[in-house]
């Protein structure tokens, strides 16, 4: 654990080299207490000082500063902070912003809840470039006592920053207990080019979890592309797991553009879905006539969302803006011999009069889709675009007028969220009809309005679900609590599970804040869904 109010080694402006502590011994200092201005069992000016370096350089005056601010209840306090720690850039900032990132206990009445600070923090933390600053976070990584999911993100930081000399810690967080820490270890070494980590990783790639297994695969290959191109490949097309074939799938493409063609021809034959999506994506950035072959049979696929991430790599690729398949067949009939690629890529068209159905204006083409709403108690707040009714009201009325519009035509879920998530159907999605049309229903009408919202909970459970392939995620604004609260965070993490899922989420606010809208409209953009808005 680390202290808030301790000063870890020299700072930048002494004339002493700045030298941290061994790896094996790394200092833990006392639990970091947040205590309000005036606390009786707070530090003096006095107690400050006698722990200080007797020389006072500006950074350390700054660090004061930065420690005030991040105590804030206000965010832009918070981030003026943070950002004071990034501008410093030493071993001093780097112990203030881990001290933040490890806090999980509410600070009291009227502060943000602990997830605020902490992704506010590790923006500040991954903008720190000196060397000596950064190896602070390695030291941390390599203290057992720390806890797990503070380690993870250090793993994260180091394979953000890539400097061979992590290899080695990293290399030994795979011996971990925690699983998301060794994932997080597996997927970082493939930025950190490190004989030890190389070494260690191999060792991975047949583990029984998926995605560090995956990880472990995609990181040897991307240290040793030769060494690693067999263990891939065979993973491609063997690998019990098809979320793991799909994340491959994009690695290997990217490393071995020669094979790639093959590799998504394989890839398209799939029985799951993700796979072949992952393909459709991968060949949608091969500017080759024989990729376009493929996306033309592509038009074809099964699964609506497939096919129509088909048309949309089309018109990226060719410029032409047709929408359904036996035009795109006619038009490369008659064009591909003389068909030269425009430069850069293109716009797609707006979707026409295909459109079946719309949740919040925004179309459904997916028949494998959950619908994430919203219960916490901003949305008993009134929306004045739809003539003053609730937003609970408004997301009701939504969802309602889908179901009588794709009845028998749609596979789905519904999840309810605020502090706590509820689905619909514990088993997973169910056909659409009129019986669980009016169950759903019901289930959404009798899910009280409370508290807060935890959005990155919600998000984590649906996709777990390979089934579902869409989500329409609407709410009232920004997380107010949960393992991520800003789109930073969230996104960050979204993208490295979407590697295995291939989920397109669309997101609806029902907010007239700006602040919020962007965050919603961030996720959206992380997995190339559309966002909209309603006040």
């Amino acid at each position: 654990m680390i202290s808030l109010i301790l000063l870890c080694g020299a700072s930048l402006g002494t004339s002493t080299p700045l030298i941290p502590p061994t790896p094996s011994a790394p200092p833990r200092p006392s639990p970091v207490v947040w205590r309000q201005p005036g606390d009786a069992h707070a530090p003096d000016s006095a107690d400050a000082a006698s722990s200080a370096p007797a020389r006072v350089s500006q950074e350390d005056a700054r660090l004061a500063e930065a420690r005030a601010k991040l105590l804030a209840k206000k965010e832009p306090v918070v981030r003026a902070g943070a950002k004071i720690c990034a501008q410093v850039n030493n071993v001093d900032a780097v112990v203030l912003l881990l001290s933040v990132l490890e806090e999980t206990a509410g600070r009291g009445s009227g502060y943000l809840s602990p997830p605020h600070y902490r992704d506010v923090a590790w923006e500040s933390l991954i903008a720190i470039t000196e060397p000596y600053a950064r190896e602070r976070v390695r030291l941390e990584l390599d203290d057992k006592r720390a806890a797990p999911r503070l380690r993870q993100w250090c793993a994260e930081a180091l394979g953000i920053w890539g400097a061979p000399e992590y290899g080695a810690s990293l290399a030994k967080a795979l011996q971990a207990k925690d699983l998301d820490l060794k994932r997080a270890a597996a997927r970082s070494l493939g930025n950190v080019h490190s004989a030890a980590g190389l070494k260690a990783v191999k060792k991975k790639i047949k583990d029984k979890d998926p995605m560090l297994r995956a990880n472990a695969l995609e990181s040897v290959a991307r240290q040793d592309p030769e060494g690693g191109r067999e263990a891939l490949f065979k993973a491609l097309a063997k690998d019990k797991d098809a979320g793991v074939r799909c994340a491959l799938l994009a690695a290997a493409c990217e490393l071995y553009p020669e094979e790639a063609e093959a590799l998504c021809d394989r890839a398209r034959e799939h029985d799951d879905w993700r796979p072949r999506m992952q393909a459709v994506d991968s060949l949608g950035l091969i500017r080759t006539k024989t990729a376009v072959d493929q996306l033309i049979e592509a038009l074809s696929d099964g699964r609506p969302v497939v096919a129509e991430r088909a048309i949309t790599a089309l018109q990226e690729l060719t410029g032409q803006k047709h929408r359904r398949p036996d035009a795109w067949r006619a038009w490369w009939r008659d064009n591909r011999e003389t068909f030269v690629f425009p430069e850069g890529r293109q716009l797609p068209s707006e979707p026409g009069g295909d459109t079946v159905a719309s949740y919040n204006g925004i179309r459904l083409v997916s028949d494998h889709v959950a619908f994430l709403i919203d219960k916490s108690a901003a949305m008993g707040e009134s929306l004045s675009s739809r003539g003053g009714i609730s937003k609970e009201r408004a997301a009701y009325d939504e969802l309602a007028q889908v179901f009588e519009k794709l009845s028998g035509r749609l596979v789905f879920n519904l999840f309810t969220y605020e502090l706590s998530v509820r689905p619909f159907s514990e088993k997973g999605p169910v056909k659409l009809g009129k019986r669980t049309a009016k169950q759903a229903l019901e289930f959404l009408n009798k899910a009280p309005l409370q508290g807060r919202k935890d959005i990155w909970q919600v998000l984590e459970m649906v996709m777990a679900d390979a089934d579902i392939d869409t989500v329409y995620l609407l709410s009232s604004g920004e997380p107010d609590v949960g393992l991520y609260v800003h789109w930073n965070r969230i996104t960050m993490h979204l993208k490295d599970l979407n590697r295995f899922r291939k989920v397109v989420i669309h997101t609806i606010a029902y907010s007239d804040s700006k602040w919020f809208r962007d965050q919603l409209e961030k996720i959206a953009e992380a997995t190339g869904g559309e966002f909209t808005w309603f006040d």
